[in-house]
């Protein structure tokens, strides 16, 4: 297909930026300016799915219109002092602004105006162009599997004494797909687990409505016992997606962490994912099996067939809430690095 490439106004590009931050879809922000749903995958595409950020004056700065009060007093012979005193202003400030712009006989508003957007431009150099030692150590862990989380931590404990050396998960991730950066190739983007070539914004995909669940128990309901960890059987569980219609079920048990790859030979509709989760749940003794925690998706829809035939409860999140099971969440991205996206998940045996 030929990549249309469509020039968006200042507003559309607002909008654009603001329905990906909220989650929707490509065809829902594409709805917002009027475009199809590749036009704006496209345009994402382009930023790696970061918004470029545009620098901005700092209250603290001096504005054009106090350029112009300086260049109009300087014009009259006023001391600096009495024009830092007209303005509001620290005469060191007003004695800098002048020093840096040719001192008092050659300072012009608009002159000193245009410098100082140039030096708001002037690029910052990133930790890891800075360092090229840190640069290898991160691309050698990419390569390697790691993710960005387990490299932060990482480095945090091989360089305790070198400050230097560190770097946040989201400073790696901006390196790989921030289109002003990129220090890290951004080729880099297939060693992560999620293979994704775009950053997606950590706010959850709205729903469309479609599918709502019918007499679910909320996570709030969950008594104290499960929320400390402190009794052995409460699950959290989610599907993890291969090329359609192959997924498989995770489980993780919350106080031992144990985890359990359900095979889903039959799909993942609501009535193959109940059947496949009773039969592995009644592999686990009944003191071992005390709830589950699942998310909002209509594979759930026979849950409370479920909770019957296992005698368990069955809890859901909050919508858009997947950190509310952030154990499951954090093992399946684990599992990423084996169960790819896009993989036919059925050539695994149960």
């Amino acid at each position: 297909m030929v990549e249309v490439r469509v020039e968006f106004t200042t507003e559309q590009q607002q909008a654009i930026w603001e329905g990906w931050r909220d989650g929707e879809s490509f065809r829902q922000v594409g709805d917002r300016v009027g475009q199809p749903a590749h036009v704006v995958q496209y345009f994402l595409r382009g930023y790696g799915g970061i918004k470029p950020s545009h620098p901005r004056r700092n209250r603290r700065h001096l504005t054009h219109q106090e350029r112009e009060e300086i260049s109009r007093g300087v014009a009259i012979g006023l001391s600096i002092r009495r024009i830092s005193a007209g303005l509001g202003r620290s005469h060191s400030s007003i004695s800098r602004e002048l020093a840096r712009n040719g001192g008092r006989s050659a300072y012009r508003a608009t002159a000193a105006e245009q410098a100082a957007r140039l030096r708001m431009k002037r690029p910052k150099l990133s930790r890891l162009k800075q360092r090229p030692a840190l640069l290898q150590v991160v691309k050698a862990k990419l390569i390697l599997g790691w993710s960005p989380q387990q490299i932060a931590a990482w480095l945090k404990l091989a360089y305790t004494g070198d400050p230097a050396m560190r770097l946040s998960h989201e400073g790696i991730y901006r390196s790989i797909y921030y289109v002003y950066r990129r220090e890290l190739d951004r080729g880099m983007s297939q060693h992560l687990r999620s293979g994704s070539t775009i950053r997606r914004p950590r706010k959850a995909k709205q729903s469309l409505g479609r599918g709502r669940l019918k007499n679910m128990v909320p996570i709030t309901a969950r008594p104290a016992s499960i929320e400390d960890r402190v009794e052995v059987g409460h699950w959290e569980g989610d599907l993890v997606m291969g090329k359609r219609p192959s997924a498989v079920a995770t489980l993780v048990e919350r106080s031992t962490r144990a985890v359990k790859v359900v095979h889903l030979p039959d799909g993942y509709k609501a009535d193959a994912v109940r059947i496949a989760l009773t039969q592995a749940f009644k592999a686990i003794s009944e003191p071992l099996r005390r709830s589950l925690t699942w998310d909002r998706g209509r594979e759930m829809a026979e849950h409370q067939q479920l909770s019957t035939d296992l005698r368990m409860n069955v809890y859901f999140c909050a919508p858009g809430s997947p950190w509310q099971r952030g154990t499951n969440e954090n093992t399946n991205r684990m599992l990423r690095q084996y169960l790819t996206k896009g993989s036919d998940l059925r050539r695994f045996t149960a």
